[in-house]
């Protein structure tokens, strides 16, 4: 499949690179050279005409670029990115988008940690950052409905570059950073879903069964988190 990775010189990008690269033809874009292949493109994700030109010829995108910063600038340039990666696709026919939302769009100010987060719970964004996800989520089913275009929601708990294996039930592990956005853009029939970026735990505080139900992500990274201190 040929796949292009959007934020493909950050921690998960540069991840995502190294698991695909063997099994996949991989694209990068990004403000940076995209370390590990010699396909990539340096450019910004609110240029849209280098967007598109970057989505020629990609069975699949995996949109990951985060713009950084807090305020309402920095999260309409994120939502400006995300059209135009969704516009790139509908026009060059990249049949599937996978996208990096977050899982604090069910932040815990409003959802306490002894309720389990299921994909169809109301979201509650208290940040720009989690609007941007939350508008993001509905563009990408809009595009869904009117251009028949397939998109997975991936709601990341968290991710750091030097933690391999998670150590809480909000973390996502390498190996699982991998098999999961593989299994967004390569498991068949999917329409429009949202699935939880995390590893497995033996503290359930989110629903990953739906996500091996509507993609086939079957974690194999999990954390142990002891009764005390699950707060």
């Amino acid at each position: 499949m040929r796949v292009l990775i959007t934020g493909s010189a950050g921690a998960i990008g540069s991840t995502l690179v190294e698991g695909l690269k063997e099994r996949h033809e991989v694209r990068g874009y990004d403000r940076e050279p995209t370390p590990g292949i010699e396909d990539f493109v340096v450019g910004d994700i609110v240029d849209e005409q280098k967007v598109r030109n970057a989505a020629e010829g990609m069975d699949a995108i995996i949109h990951l670029v985060n713009v950084p910063g807090g305020e309402w600038e920095h999260a309409l340039q994120n939502m400006i990115g995300t059209y135009n990666v969704l516009e790139a696709a509908r026009q060059h026919g990249a049949r599937r988008v996978a996208y990096a939302s977050r899982a604090g769009v069910l932040p815990q100010s409003y959802y306490p940690r002894s309720i389990q987060r299921t994909a169809h719970m109301p979201t509650r964004p208290d940040s720009y950052y989690s609007v941007t996800k939350v508008f993001a989520e509905n563009i990408g089913y809009m595009y869904t409905a009117r251009h028949d275009l397939e998109f997975v929601a991936v709601r990341i708990g968290n991710f750091n570059r030097d933690r391999p294996h998670p150590e809480h039930p909000h973390q996502l592990g390498h190996a699982d950073c991998v098999r999961l956005f593989e299994q967004a853009i390569t498991h068949p029939d999917v329409g429009f879903e949202i699935v939880f970026g995390v590893s497995d735990s033996d503290w359930p505080l989110y629903d990953l069964d739906h996500g091996r139900r509507a993609i086939g992500y079957d974690p194999q990274d999990r954390s142990e988190v002891p009764e005390d201190k699950r707060v």
